[in-house]
């Protein structure tokens, strides 16, 4: 996929030990083929495999990832095809991921549990005109201290009672398998969703005490009532906003308040869930992201903060085996080793694709960049893509040791140059090459720099993709329509194949385009689908 000016190949290592730590960036205008980089980078991994898939988690925004988990979904027999799987979210109750649900069998988080709870709580806390949280240090100690005092409340002290019709899977299953019958009424009336959990899970009913799991842990609603403790009112009641006579804990208040208002697919119980088998997960931020405006690109980067979660929020559970063991009775212990000795023996990564669209928001690029700093221990794989140079802090570039360069402006020569000890002829050599596909279909022009144990290597490279390929990971809103357009009608592989055959170079934009100025049409892709569902006659 990869060679020289010349035409040699050039190998690369993805995640080699060659490096001390494995963070990528991948800055590039739209259009140059930034997004079909990556996803074929992701796709060299899969290629490589021996037996199983390895473990990746995209963010993106566009339709890019999900035509990689279509590619590798119709590459898997039957049975393994829950092994990949794309997630467009939406904001709304259906796809609801309960903010504060631990690993199952426990009753309070572990580490990397609270601090995504404490992360995503303080972005909802978020000033937009500054970036950060009101108060930061205090805000910060307020949540932290907020989650604890909701996990001893709903874990300890007065953990939510169980009742029937609330889960008809948890119902269904304590009837099948006899535990009902076990308990008379006044029992089962001050029974608890922890108590039915175990007793599910103990008679081998795992996915409705998972249920039950989900149905035992706080909401955001109960978290920031909270507020009020005593504990809390004693310390802070009497602290203000910076610049503000409103009281902080007021403040936070009504900033979590409107976060449920704002955030229903994190303010209830969990209704979808993901298989455990799954090994590859792509989320879409299509249809949650917010608009250009601060408080926009707030909404988006508190998307990126989930959907990290959602995706890849387990890579790091081998790094805590020993708090993780102390945490789950020990029958859970054989569910919880099995997840964490797959992590540990493989090589996992964590692409966050179109960052651009929360720029500006310091506070989630300080929660990424400390995600990448300590996941370099964790052997996580880290790609950090957006559209400018410019949009990474100087912490994140400084800390990266790989960069994918399809395109920069003239201004970052001096960053390149001096961060990353690129030669400066090289530098205003790549801006002098046409950018993007080649016309005669050689490739795509990139500057690879690697930093490795002995030094810094750069070369000027190109990427080329086959069509089938390019017409999975294309991402052109044309494309993307066509495409659908033909696998609504005929399957995504046949769809593919058809548009390989008739447009090899992996766009039909340009056609699609001329015949849009030319007819007087309102649908020229359909058109243009069904004429080449036509041509291929018996073929089909």
């Amino acid at each position: 996929m990869l060679h020289t000016e010349d035409g040699s190949a050039f190998e690369v290592g993805l995640a080699s030990s060659q490096q001390n730590k494995h963070t990528e960036l991948a800055p590039g205008d739209p259009g140059l083929g930034k997004s079909v980089l990556i996803n074929t980078l992701s796709e060299i991994q899969i290629s490589s495999a021996q037996k199983n898939l390895p473990f990746i988690a995209y963010i993106d925004k566009g339709y890019s990832a999900q035509g990689l988990v279509q590619l590798i979904r119709d590459s898997l027999p039957p049975e393994r095809k829950d092994e990949a799987v794309g997630i467009i979210l939406s904001n709304d109750p259906e796809y609801t991921r309960n903010l504060f649900d631990v690993m199952y069998g426990a009753k309070k988080p572990i580490t990397p549990e609270k601090n995504f709870m404490s992360s995503v709580l303080c972005a909802l806390c978020v000033d937009t005109g500054t970036g950060q949280p009101c108060n930061p240090g205090d805000t910060r100690q307020i949540i932290n201290q907020l989650i604890e005092l909701a996990f001893k409340e709903y874990g300890e002290n007065n953990p939510r009672l169980y009742r029937a019709s609330t889960e008809e899977l948890v119902d269904s299953a304590l009837q099948d398998s006899g535990l009902y019958e076990k308990h008379d009424a006044t029992w089962w009336a001050r029974s608890t969703w922890f108590e039915v959990r175990d007793m599910l899970h103990n008679a081998g009913y795992i996915m409705a005490a998972q249920r039950a799991h989900y149905q035992a842990m706080p909401q955001l609603p109960e978290v920031s009532s909270m507020l009020g403790h005593t504990s809390l009112r004693d310390v802070f009641g009497t602290v203000q906003r910076d610049g503000s006579n409103e009281l902080l804990l007021d403040y936070i208040r009504r900033a979590l308040e409107q976060g449920h208002n704002d955030y229903p697919m994190i303010s209830g119980y969990t209704r979808f869930m993901i298989n455990p088998e799954t090994r590859v997960i792509a989320v879409d931020l299509n249809n949650v992201a917010g608009d250009k405006t601060p408080a926009g690109r707030l909404k988006t980067g508190i998307m990126y903060l989930l959907a990290g979660q959602i995706a890849g929020g387990d890579f790091t559970l081998p790094q805590y085996r020993d708090e993780v063991l102390k945490q789950l009775p020990r029958e859970y212990h054989e569910i919880a080793l099995k997840r964490i000795n797959q992590l540990d023996q493989e090589v996992k990564t964590k692409v966050y694709d179109e960052l651009h669209n929360a720029r500006g928001i310091d506070f989630i690029w300080e929660n990424l960049d400390t995600q990448e700093r300590e996941q370099r221990k964790f052997a996580i794989r880290t790609v950090l893509s957006t559209q400018y140079l410019r949009d990474y802090p100087e912490s994140v570039l400084k800390s990266a040791n790989t960069l994918w360069l399809l395109r920069y402006k003239p201004e970052d020569i001096p960053v390149l140059r001096d961060n990353f000890n690129v030669p400066e002829f090289m530098l205003k050599r790549f801006l002098k090459m046409p950018e993007g596909p080649a016309p005669d279909g050689s490739g795509v022009p990139v500057l690879g720099v690697f930093r490795v144990k002995s030094g810094t290597l750069a070369r000027i490279l190109k990427f080329t993709v086959g069509p089938l390929e390019l017409w999975a990971l294309n991402s052109s809103p044309k494309d993307s329509a066509l495409r659908k357009t033909l696998t609504n009608k005929l399957g995504s592989v046949r769809a593919r194949k058809i548009l390989a055959e008739n447009f090899p170079r992996g766009s039909a934009t340009s056609l699609i385009e001329h015949r849009a100025g030319q007819h007087n049409s309102d649908n020229v892709i359909e058109e243009l689908a069904s004429e080449l569902i036509r041509k291929q006659g018996y073929n089909l």
